[in-house]
C-alpha cells in the first residue's frame, strides 16, 4: 500500500480547511460564553470542566495513539480494535468517573478550592467519560484508515451542533453555567453515537471480537505513549490547575481565554500532524526528511501568525471578549514564543510514531512537565497569570528542543534540515504565480 505526496497535500488542505472552520466555530462559542457568563462565571465553568478533562486524559491509556498506528499497520484487525476500544473505555472511563465523583463529593480533599459550585455540576460531565473515551478511540481508528475527509466532516458537524446547543442553553435560555454543563453532556453522548454510525458505514463494525496478540501489541505501544501524553497534558494544563488552586476564579477565566487563543494558533500544526501520521504508516518506504520539510513550513506559518497576534493582542481580546477580559492580553503574549517552537516538535513526532518509537515521549514530556510545574511555582507569586504563561513558553520550547533532537538522532539528519530556506519561500511564489495563470484564462 502506498500514498503519494499529492494525497498528503490534499489531506492537509482538507484538514486545515476543516480545522479553520472548527476554530471559527469554537471562537464563537468562547466569545458567547465569555460575554454572557462574565469573568467569574466563566472561570467557574472552566473549574467544573477541568477535573473531567484531567480524568479523561489519564483514562485514555494511550490507546487512541495505538489505534491510529495499528489501524494503518494492521488493517485486517480493525474490527477487533473497535471492540477493544469499547472495553477499555467502559473500564477505565467508569472507574475514573466514580473516583472523580467520590473526590468531589468528599469536598476535594487537599484541594478544597476546586469545589466552588454545586457538586452535581461536577458529576454531570464526569458521567460522560466512557463516551468521551470511546469517541476518541474510534476517531483514531478512522484516522489510521486515512479517512481524513470523513473525520473532518464529523469534527465540523459535531462542533457546529455543540455551539448551537450551547448558544441556545446559555445565551437564549439564560441557564448560565448549568446550561453550558448540560450542553457538554448532550454533545459528549451524541458524538459517540455519530462515530458509531460512521464506523458501520466504513465497514469496521461487526460482531464482538477480541484479538489477544493485537491487544498485547497495542498495550506495548499505548502505555509508554500514554505516560508521555499525560505528561504533555500536564505541561499544557498544570498552569490552570495551579491558578485554580491559588487565584480567584476570574483569574482562571482570563488565563483560559489567553490559552485558548494561543492554542488555536496550532490549527495548521494539528492539521498537518493529523494527516502526516497515516500517510507515513501507509508508505512501504519513506524519506525521513519529509517530516522536517513539513515542519519548516509549519513553523513559518505559525511564526507569522504569532507575530500578528502579538502586535494586535489587545485589540483582539477587547474586540472579541470585551474590555472586561483585558488582563488576558499579557499572558497571551507570553505564550506565543512557546507556540512557535512547539509547532516543530508536534510535526516531527509523527516520524517517531510511525517507527513505533514512543518511549522517548515519556522522558521528554516528563522533563517538560517538571519544568512547567517548577516555573509556575516560582513565577506565579511574582507575575500572576503572566508568570504561568512564561513558564509554559519555557517548557514548550524545551519540549520542542528535546523532541527534535531525538528525531534528528534517530534519522541521522543534520539540524539544518529544520532551518527554513529561500527555496521554501520560492515555492509559495511559484504556487501563487501558477494560481494566477490558472485563474486568468477563466476570467478572460
Amino acid at each position: 500500500m502506498t500514498a503519494s505526496p499529492l494525497s498528503l497535500v490534499s489531506n492537509i488542505a482538507i484538514t486545515l480547511s476543516a480545522r479553520i472552520a472548527v476554530m471559527a466555530v469554537a471562537l464563537v462559542s468562547s466569545v458567547v460564553l465569555a460575554r454572557v457568563l462574565g469573568p467569574e462565571s466563566r472561570g467557574l465553568l472552566a473549574l467544573v470542566l477541568l477535573l473531567p478533562e484531567l480524568a479523561g486524559t489519564f483514562a485514555l491509556l494511550g490507546f487512541e495513539q495505538a489505534n491510529a498506528v495499528y489501524s494503518g499497520l494492521k488493517p485486517e484487525r480493525r474490527q477487533a480494535l473497535v471492540w477493544q476500544s469499547i472495553a477499555v473505555a467502559l473500564g477505565m472511563g467508569g472507574l475514573l468517573a466514580v473516583a472523580g465523583a467520590v473526590f468531589i463529593a468528599a469536598g476535594a480533599p487537599g484541594l478544597p478550592a476546586f469545589v466552588r459550585a454545586p457538586v452535581w455540576l461536577y458529576l454531570v460531565p464526569l458521567s460522560t467519560l466512557p463516551a468521551v473515551l470511546v469517541f476518541q478511540y474510534w476517531q483514531a481508528i478512522l484516522r489510521g484508515m486515512n479517512q481524513i475527509r470523513l473525520l473532518n466532516t464529523i469534527e465540523v458537524g459535531t462542533k457546529v451542533a455543540g455551539v448551537a446547543l450551547m448558544v441556545a442553553l446559555v445565551a437564549w435560555l439564560r441557564l448560565d453555567v448549568k446550561g453550558a454543563v448540560w450542553g457538554d453532556f448532550v454533545m459528549s453522548l451524541g458524538a459517540a453515537g455519530v462515530m458509531l454510525f460512521f464506523l458501520k458505514r466504513v465497514g469496521v463494525w461487526g460482531r464482538p471480537s477480541f484479538d489477544w496478540s493485537l491487544a498485547k501489541a497495542t498495550m506495548r505501544f499505548a502505555l509508554p505513549a500514554h505516560v508521555g501524553t499525560v505528561a504533555t497534558y500536564l505541561n499544557y494544563r498544570v498552569d490552570q490547575l495551579i491558578i485554580a488552586a491559588w487565584l480567584p476564579p476570574e483569574q482562571l477565566a482570563f488565563y483560559v481565554i489567553a490559552a485558548g487563543l494561543a492554542e488555536r494558533l496550532w490549527v495548521p500544526t494539528g492539521a498537518v500532524a493529523t494527516s502526516l501520521l497515516p500517510h507515513l504508516t501507509s508508505l512501504r518506504t519513506r524519506d525521513p526528511a519529509l517530516s522536517a520539510v513539513v515542519a519548516r513550513h509549519v513553523m513559518m506559518w505559525t511564526a507569522a501568525t504569532c507575530l500578528v497576534v502579538f502586535v494586535l493582542a489587545d485589540v483582539i481580546v477587547n474586540t472579541l471578549f470585551s474590555p472586561a477580559y483585558a488582563p488576558a492580553v499579557a499572558p497571551l503574549r507570553w505564550l506565543l514564543p512557546g507556540i512557535v517552537t512547539l509547532s516543530v516538535g508536534k510535526v516531527v513526532v509523527a516520524e517517531m510514531f510511525a517507527r513505533e518509537k514512543v518511549s522517548y515521549t515519556v522522558w521528554v514530556s516528563g522533563i517538560g512537565a517538571l519544568v512547567n510545574v517548577a516555573g509556575n511555582i516560582v513565577l506565579i507569586p511574582y507575575m500572576g497569570i503572566s508568570g504561568a504563561a512564561l513558564a509554559s513558553s519555557i517548557s514548550y520550547s524545551l519540549l520542542a528542543l528535546l523532541g527534535t533532537w531525538y528525531y534528528l538522532r534517530q534519522t541521522g539528519l543534520p539540524w539544518t534540515v529544520l532551518v527554513p530556506r529561500p527555496s521554501d519561500l520560492a515555492m509559495y511564489s511559484a504556487l501563487w504565480a501558477r494560481t494566477r495563470s490558472d485563474v486568468a484564462p477563466e476570467a478572460a
